[in-house]
């Protein structure tokens, strides 16, 4: 019996579990169950079949799956997992790990006059006292990340003249100390504008410093005040320093649109670019007429444009099914985390899917196994043929194990998670749950 009392931090959650080890119990996705009803013409999706198995987990892969009753070698490390549902591990693609409220005092979000101005006003208040704080914030947020199953992410980091690099170097120590846990990229984002905060030099200096994977860029107009200016040398600096942009979007299709097809004409110069930008938010999408998103979408498509979302609630709904659904790559995250921009975040990708589900799917077996693909990056266990092609055998040992009974069960009453697994380690476990030998 494994004591998970002692699983308290990232740190030391994956000590509790050797190199190699089996897992019996473990229930799996193997196929959709067809049913014909009488008030139906044809067939329909009713059920997910599953079967229990033993997974042998070694060298931080999948290394085998074995039958339920499979012989176990002697003197192995054997736990079981109570007949949880395996699913893969959830990914946060757009999070702020360097600034939060969350992990200290509660304080709730302040109104605001003039919207994102007056946030810049009251962040540039905030930053140089969260420093000292900062790493403690950010173990915090990872906690719970871990907890919600997430150990995949892609962070955001300041770098302004306030905190100048220290965000970015709190959260490569916090990011260092969790490594064998949690799998992260940073971007390098000048939130109070490029240009309009003279940060040029300090983003320079921060892509110079390594393990950055992103620049990132907000709003050029309204922020920058000069489009082209902004998003051109934003772009110079990414080909400088070869990494990849994500650029935050919140304006209007007047001032979006432009600024859409200006970054995508400069993909279309560089190669190097295309497949390694984001456009984050891009609220003004959900403005386009269907023929427009049409033509917006498949050049989106052609050049490698992702989306990423943190599935905005309470405006005109982002026609996330339509874009996704037409080849663009769209990735969810959490945002911001209990801070002055929002008081709400938890952490929790599966809600995101349940989210979109709610949204834009249907309440069907099938539509909500298919939307939990917006939690997991679109790795699932059962294709759309009901085809089982995850696990695999050699596939990386990520994965939850949740008290449900497939995924659509899963994405629609959100289980806590009972179990985390991150390429083999334990990263995080329930108090209800015992991984019991």
């Amino acid at each position: 019996m494994i004591d998970t009392s002692i699983i308290t931090t990232p740190e030391t959650a994956f000590a509790v579990l050797p190199e190699a080890y089996y897992l019996r119990n473990v229930r799996l996705e193997t196929g959709f169950v067809h049913e014909r009803k009488s008030w139906l013409s044809q067939p329909v999706i009713t059920h997910t079949r599953t079967e229990l198995k033993t997974l042998h987990i070694a060298a931080a892969k999948i290394a085998a799956i074995l039958d339920a009753d499979a012989v176990i070698p002697s003197g192995a490390a054997v736990h079981d997992a109570q007949g949880q549902l395996m699913l893969p591990t959830f990914r946060d693609m757009h999070i702020h790990l360097d600034k939060s409220f969350y992990g200290g005092p509660w304080e709730a979000s302040l109104p605001t006059e003039h919207s994102i101005a007056d946030r810049i006003a009251q962040e540039r208040a905030l930053l140089s006292g969260l420093l000292p704080v900062a790493q403690e914030r950010t173990a915090a947020m990872v906690r719970l990340m871990q907890s919600r199953g997430t150990t995949i992410c892609r962070t955001h980091c300041n770098v302004d003249p306030v905190s100048k690099l220290g965000n970015l170097e709190h959260l490569k120590a916090s990011l260092e100390r969790v490594k064998d846990t949690l799998e992260a990229e940073i971007i390098v984002f000048p939130q109070h504008g490029l240009l309009a905060s003279d940060s040029v030099g300090l983003v320079r200096e921060a892509l110079a410093s390594g393990g950055v994977g992103y620049l990132g860029g907000v709003d050029p107009t309204s922020f920058d005040k000069d489009m082209e200016k902004s998003l051109d040398t934003t772009v110079a600096l990414a080909l400088e320093f070869g990494v990849g942009l994500d650029i935050h979007f919140h304006e209007g299709r007047e001032a979006a649109v432009p600024t859409f097809l200006r970054l995508m004409g400069h993909m279309e110069q560089n190669p190097q670019l295309r497949g390694n930008v984001t456009f984050s938010h891009a609220f003004a999408l959900a403005e386009l007429s269907a023929p427009e998103l049409a033509d917006m979408v498949a050049r989106m498509r052609a050049l490698g444009v992702t989306l990423a979302t943190a599935v905005p609630l309470g405006r005109q709904a982002m026609p996330l099914r339509e874009i996704h659904e037409a080849g663009v790559d769209v990735i969810c995250g959490t945002d911001s985390v209990i801070d002055w921009w929002d008081s709400f975040g938890n952490c929790d990708m599966l809600q995101k899917a349940n989210e979109i589900a709610r949204l834009q799917y249907r309440s069907t077996e099938f539509d909500l196994s298919r939307s939990l693909g917006y939690a997991t990056g679109f790795v699932t266990p059962l294709d759309d043929g009901g085809v089982q092609v995850w696990p695999k055998v050699g596939d990386d040992a990520s994965f939850n194990l949740l008290p449900a009974s497939c995924s659509a069960e899963a994405v629609a009453r959100l289980p806590a998670r009972g179990a985390v697994f991150h390429k083999g380690r334990l990263a995080h476990a329930g108090r209800e749950t015992s991984l019991a030998g």
